[in-house]
């Protein structure tokens, strides 16, 4: 005889894949984010433009301050991806978990009857 799931069942498996798709969404926008960054020539990314004439050209100083701030972009998204690589994680877990407690639950009325 199938096993009869109650509303919760249903609801905490409703949330599990929420939670998952939440965590798959979020590293799609990431690697989206990732492809546009480094698909950008290198002067728009730095916001440097060189004009060839030294006395308006941009200083080491600025070069610099700009170069840390596409690393620092780039350590963001590489953040972003591991938070969102463990959101997706946790929906997976959150359904394994669901389904295991079902299934205790249906072994132990099997036993009690």
């Amino acid at each position: 005889m199938p096993a009869k799931h109650s509303a919760t069942d249903v609801g905490c498996r409703i949330i599990s894949v929420l939670v998952f798709l939440l965590g798959v969404g979020l590293l799609c926008w990431v690697f989206s984010m990732a492809y546009h960054l480094f698909n950008t020539p290198a002067a728009s990314a730095l916001n440097i433009h060189f004009t060839g004439n030294p006395k308006s050209d941009p200083g080491l100083t600025r070069i610099g301050s700009q170069f840390g701030w596409l690393l620092f972009r780039m350590g963001f998204l590489f953040l972003m991806a591991i938070a969102a690589s463990l959101v997706s994680q946790k929906g997976i877990n959150l359904y394994f978990t669901d389904l295991h407690h079902q299934r205790e639950t249906a072994a132990k009325k099997d036993t009690s009857i």
